[in-house]
């Protein structure tokens, strides 16, 4: 279990411990890494993961279960994208999550979290026309690239850009980790939870 500490049973720590695993490799990692702050009241781990399909991710996920006092704010979240899967698949995943993993779902990929920074787009649209919409604002962007401090400052609209497609597919009963939920984004519901223990 590389890249995070094992908590000792019956030992309260002040900081509520936040257990992130992501799909990809550095992308992801990057971007939750960069909340680690001594202003924050959370501790936030991002284990390396080899795992790339939902399922496996959870199950991963599940061996910090018993590391954590989730009655103390503790949590963990997997962060994945639509890829390839099928609802079938991802069905699948949420029953194996549990009421103890939350989920955090991205369609088509997690870079539509960071194009909700400057527009909101509603229309069905592939993972390569993300990147391209995304380097009309960023154009040097690349996967792996540091863009915390590009982004800090449109973060609240990216949070509302984000509700607005939630709502969105509610009111069409479109299920939210889904196929059809393109464009979706569920990364915002991470990025609140991290903010209300952040004093900046």
């Amino acid at each position: 279990m590389s890249g995070y500490k094992r908590r000792k049973k019956n030992t309260r720590i002040p900081r509520k411990v936040y257990v992130i695993v992501c799909e990809g490799k550095k992308t992801e990692r990057i971007y939750f890494e960069k909340y680690r702050t001594r202003y924050s009241n959370l501790s936030i781990e991002t284990p390396d993961s080899k795992y790339t399909d939902p399922k496996n991710l959870i199950k991963f996920a599940k061996q910090y279960e018993e590391n954590l006092i989730f009655d103390n704010g503790d949590a963990i979240w997997c962060v994945f994208d639509c890829d390839e899967n099928e609802n079938d698949d991802l069905t699948k995943a949420c029953k194996i999550a549990g009421k103890d993993i939350n989920i955090s779902f991205s369609n088509p990929n997690f870079e539509l979290w960071f194009l909700l920074h400057f527009e909101l787009y509603v229309t069905k649209i592939e993972r390569s026309e993300v990147i391209q919409k995304l380097k009309k604002y960023i154009p040097q962007y690349e996967k792996n690239m540091n863009v915390y401090d590009l982004l800090i400052d449109k973060r609240p609209q990216a949070i509302i850009n984000a509700k607005k497609l939630i709502r969105i597919h509610e009111k069409d009963e479109i299920e939210q980790i889904s196929v059809e939920s393109n464009p979706s984004t569920q990364v915002y519901s991470i990025v609140e939870e991290i903010l209300k223990n952040t004093d900046e």
